[in-house]
């Protein structure tokens, strides 16, 4: 029964069909100053990993209109310039070819960094946990 049940909970995971997708860029959501996505696509909906010069990031992504040429998601991160303990952003994108399609994306986010009191590799103790907004510019392939 335990089994059935397990089964059944994966057909909506096994019927939707995905591609995955590479991206290029600059921004927290390319893993800081510069760095790559590999993420998982669906006709709505992208999952990804990022790794940049100097973090990392996952995220989520959903379209939100018609064309589909806009989304919303969220970002979730480090990296060691400006978010040493940590970032995370809600995000908002701009698909110039379209969300399915190739081409640039560019965006931004609003969220809060965390990182210690004078954020340039000086381990002082105090954690600040800083608002901030985020731009990004990417190509996707």
């Amino acid at each position: 029964m335990k089994k059935t049940l397990f089964i059944l909970a994966l057909i909506p995971f096994i019927s939707t069909a995905g591609e995955y997708e590479t991206t290029i860029g600059i921004g927290h959501q390319y893993g800081g100053i510069i760095g790559a996505q590999l993420g998982y696509k669906t006709t709505s909906t992208k999952y990804y990993a990022a790794i940049g010069a100097v973090g990392f990031a996952l995220g989520a992504q959903t379209t939100f209109s018609d064309e589909k040429k806009h989304t919303y998601g969220f970002v979730v991160g480090k990296e060691s310039i400006q978010a040493e303990d940590g970032f995370m952003f809600l995000t908002y994108d701009y698909h110039h070819n379209g969300f399915e399609n190739n081409g640039f994306v560019m965006g931004a986010g609003f969220g809060f960094t965390r990182a210690d009191e004078y954020h340039w590799f000086a381990d002082r103790g105090e954690i600040e946990t800083t608002p901030f907004i985020t731009l990004n510019f990417g190509y996707k392939f």
